[in-house]
């Protein structure tokens, strides 16, 4: 979780922060496109064939060596949908305060959030959100996925 303590450019603090959403229950989220859990399953099942077939190629031919460029491909199209799968997982940004420095009252702060999907979507709008506060002292902007909540 990546949390910053922002003063906008009109006095008020606001406090940005970014957390990853390891489940995918968020409201009005836009889900992955893909084949479901039938191509999940098809893949599995595929991936674990080749290395089966590479262990028992191993077993069958003692004498002929498995060059190491082919352990090297198996172990990357083993390891590349997980690695994906983490790495696209959505992000909550969560912007909260905008109380005024002499506000005593105890009137309720200002929150926007939204989601974003990916590591490097999810750090540039973190960080635009800063700029933004900075620059115009609200994190509204145009093509934001921040709503005021």
């Amino acid at each position: 979780m990546s949390q910053k303590v922002v003063t906008g450019v009109d006095g008020r603090e606001w406090i940005v922060s970014l957390k990853i959403m390891w489940t995918d229950k968020s409201e009005g989220f836009e889900h992955e496109k893909e084949g479901g859990r039938r191509a999940v399953i098809g893949i599995i099942v595929v991936l674990g064939l080749l290395v089966f077939a590479q262990v028992a190629w191993a077993f069958q031919v003692p004498a002929v060596e498995t060059p190491w460029w082919v352990l090297l491909i198996l172990a990357a199209i083993v390891l590349f949908f997980p690695v994906r799968w983490a790495l696209r997982r959505p992000r909550r940004l969560r912007v909260e305060g905008g109380r005024w420095p002499d506000d005593d009252d105890g009137g309720r702060a200002e929150e926007w959030s939204g989601f974003v999907r990916g590591r490097t979507e999810s750090r540039a709008e973190f960080k635009q959100a800063i700029k933004t506060l900075q620059k115009r002292g609200t994190p509204a902007r145009a093509n934001s996925p921040l709503q005021p909540q």
